[in-house]
């Protein structure tokens, strides 16, 4: 399911913003403010639609979410076949953006729901490499069908959403027995983070790592295309080098990192990102850029899993959902907030580097969060 939901994202998404500033005329301003507000309206409702589960199910609302998910695919396509104007659009896509997110941490709970606190990781980093195989063949099946027009990639990706939607109607049973426990424990998802001061602490260092992670897509694009002056061919070659490896790697890396202490693994992931974020500050060429994504995705490959699993590992009985949602909360505030600040940071600096460099002592920061947090629950 995930391996098809994210093939079917991916069609359209990269052509997402071309479409609406190319075809429509839309300012990049606008485009970014839809993007952000869609962000955090997604980040508000992971730990809602968790929650929720936790009390009635985790089936029935990932199946009502997937199709109302995919209807809303198809409108937007409508809206696009139509040249409706860019109001429209951007209502829908909040809409898309409100119902995506609150699938993953449903996705999320039922693995912690069936799997042993210790192979989480590894069932996380399996969920992983789907979701970037789908990533991996999407934008280039996106850019042939774009010869049929843009609409036709918005409907093929709601068609990807009903056919997520079929397999968890036919395939996928419910992995949650709600007792009477479920329906109070959990009724709001933010007290519940503000209650457990360990899980609070834990997705601070997240938020702040994640504004590290952020930077991996939107920002690091601008700068490899206007500041080390590389082709857009070239930084295509520089995100397969990253889809790549997690498609090929993440699980053995997940099986060495699964013998220390998650905090542990996190303060060694922190410190790759670091290091990774400071060699694109002094890039010069695509080699260097392409060394630098190395070490980037080293240091993802070892959060994205380990994070996860640490976060579910929290959930007291009756409460994974939440526990996942206020997870998927940290996890889509810095995918949303990353880049602003990343873009603020290389508008102010005098020097690209300065930029980088700060953004890797962030990351370091993290690292060192990671690191007393460990030390504090001994």
């Amino acid at each position: 399911m995930r391996l098809v939901g994210a093939l079917g994202f991916a069609l359209s998404m990269p052509y997402l913003t071309i479409y609406l500033h190319e075809e429509l005329g839309v300012r990049l301003t606008l485009i970014g403010g839809m993007l952000t507000l869609a962000g955090i309206v997604g980040s508000v409702a992971a730990p809602v639609g968790g929650s929720l589960s936790d009390r009635f199910g985790r089936r029935n609302l990932l199946q009502a979410a997937l199709i109302g998910r995919a209807l809303t695919f198809g409108f937007l396509g409508w809206l696009v076949w139509t040249h409706k104007p860019f109001h429209w659009f951007s209502a829908f896509y909040i809409i898309s953006s409100l119902l995506g997110t609150s699938i993953f941490p449903l996705m999320d709970a039922m693995i912690a729901d069936v799997t042993d606190v210790r192979r989480r990781a590894g069932a996380y980093s399996i969920l992983r490499v789907a979701a970037n195989l789908g990533w991996a063949f999407g934008p280039a099946l996106g850019g042939f069908m774009l010869l049929l027009g843009y609409h036709s990639l918005f409907w093929a990706t709601g068609l990807a959403v009903l056919i997520s939607f079929a397999i968890v109607r036919f395939r996928v049973p419910e992995t949650v027995q709600i007792q009477p426990l479920n329906r109070t424990a959990s009724a709001n998802p933010f007290i519940t983070m503000f209650n457990d001061k360990k899980l609070l602490a834990f997705l601070i260092i997240f938020i702040v790592l994640g504004l590290v992670r952020g930077q991996l897509v939107a920002t690091l694009s601008v700068h490899a295309s206007g500041n080390v002056g590389l082709s857009k061919p070239q930084i295509g070659w520089l995100f397969a080098i990253n889809g790549g490896m997690v498609a090929f790697l993440q699980v053995a890396i997940t099986k060495v990192t699964d013998r220390f202490h998650p905090l542990r693994a996190l303060v060694g992931a922190a410190l790759l990102y670091a290091a990774g974020y400071a060699l694109v500050g002094v890039a010069s060429d695509w080699r260097q850029m392409a060394g630098a994504i190395i070490v980037i995705t080293f240091g993802e490959m070892v959060e994205s899993p380990t994070a996860a699993a640490y976060a579910s590992s929290l959930a007291k009985e009756g409460m994974q959902g939440a526990y996942m949602g206020a997870f998927n909360l940290a996890l889509h505030l810095g995918w949303t907030v990353g880049p602003l600040l990343g873009g603020f940071l290389l508008d102010i600096m005098p020097q690209p580097m300065l930029a980088w460099e700060m953004l890797a002592l962030l990351a370091a920061t993290s690292g060192i969060g990671f690191a007393v947090m460990q030390k504090a629950i001994r």
